[in-house]
């Protein structure tokens, strides 16, 4: 764990999630890019922090992570609510901007792995059209694999041999992506990674994104079931009555982390 023991964070249902705004992490990755130093960046939503109860690779991935951010904006009411009045969603789509957009004056040199066939490269034309200049060392997908089927120490990294890269965004979907940084975290040689799952569809414009008046409001979720209801309508039957229920039980503002 690098920056995780330094980020002052709260405990929510067994994951710490760290207090930050979206400029303080992007500037994080960012500083850790130029320097060169590993930095595992897990953008967190509800319904991983539901999902970690029951996955133990999961929860694990989540503290081995550096910084574990809040991408939902239930999570980041529950830190403000312990305290950290600052505390703000650190959006996938916008993590990437941010980072894109510090990073150009530096050089910095992005990698997009993941998505359905023909994402990454309409995630790297995207971030190319907004930030000129922007360097992209590859774009790629990888394979599809069957539900269970989970990568071991190396495997898939073949792509990202030789390249010289400074930041990797994988867009796997979670808890796939949590854990293939987890199990290649040695193998990585790219310093700066981060998993922003569907941060791929909504920057390359295949799924629409909620407004952000929805977006403040909380009720980003009805807006993606709406435009997704097949693959996410089993998610959100059972991530939302259980984050409620177990946030009514267990009171996670009252678990600050140092």
């Amino acid at each position: 764990m690098g920056d995780m023991g330094k980020t002052p964070g709260l405990d929510i249902l067994g994951t710490t999630v760290h207090a930050l705004t979206l400029d303080e992490a992007a500037r994080r990755m960012v500083a850790a890019a130029v320097e060169g130093r590993p930095l595992t960046v897990c953008p967190r939503d509800a319904h991983g922090i539901i999902r970690a109860r029951s996955d133990d690779g999961l929860r694990h991935a989540h503290a081995r992570a550096d910084l574990v951010t809040a991408d939902g904006m239930p999570l980041v009411w529950l830190q403000r609510m312990a305290g950290f009045r600052d505390a703000a969603r650190v959006y996938g789509p916008d993590l990437m901007d941010r980072v894109c957009d510090i990073g150009r004056p530096h050089g910095l040199r992005h990698v997009i792995l993941g998505g359905r066939p023909g994402t990454a490269a309409r995630v790297a034309a995207a971030l190319g059209t907004r930030h000129p200049g922007l360097r992209i060392a590859s774009a790629e997908g990888l394979p599809m694999r069957p539900p269970g089927r989970l990568p071991q120490a190396g495997e898939d990294l073949e792509a990202l041999r030789g390249l010289e890269a400074d930041v990797l965004w994988l867009g796997l979907g979670s808890p796939r992506q949590e854990l293939w940084l987890d199990t290649n975290r040695r193998a990585l040689t790219i310093p700066v990674r981060a998993g922003v799952g569907a941060a791929f569809d909504f920057v390359a414009g295949t799924v629409p994104q909620a407004p952000r008046t929805l977006q403040r409001a909380g009720l980003e979720w009805l807006w993606r079931l709406a435009a997704e209801p097949r693959r996410l309508g089993r998610r959100y039957a059972r991530t939302v009555p259980a984050f409620l229920l177990l946030c009514a039980l267990h009171r996670p503002w009252r678990r600050r982390a140092a």
